[in-house]
């Protein structure tokens, strides 16, 4: 993952494992595109029944935030 980041490309369709890590390197505009992500979760899906954690979007019951 860091060396496909270094040369400023994303990954797609990583590993379960990986999805947080992934997730974690679009971070440009203060993460904008995670938050985006999070606040549909939140407006689709309040009690995080549907795929929780998947791509790493977590509800807002399991960020830890």
């Amino acid at each position: 993952m860091a060396v496909v980041g270094a040369a400023g490309y994303g990954l797609y369709r990583g590993h379960i494992a990986f999805m947080d890590d992934i997730a974690a390197r679009y971070d440009f505009g203060d993460h904008a595109m995670p938050r985006l992500y999070e606040t549909l979760k939140d407006a689709l899906d309040p009690d995080g029944i549907l795929a929780p954690g998947k791509q790493g979007i977590w509800p807002r019951s399991m960020r830890g935030t």
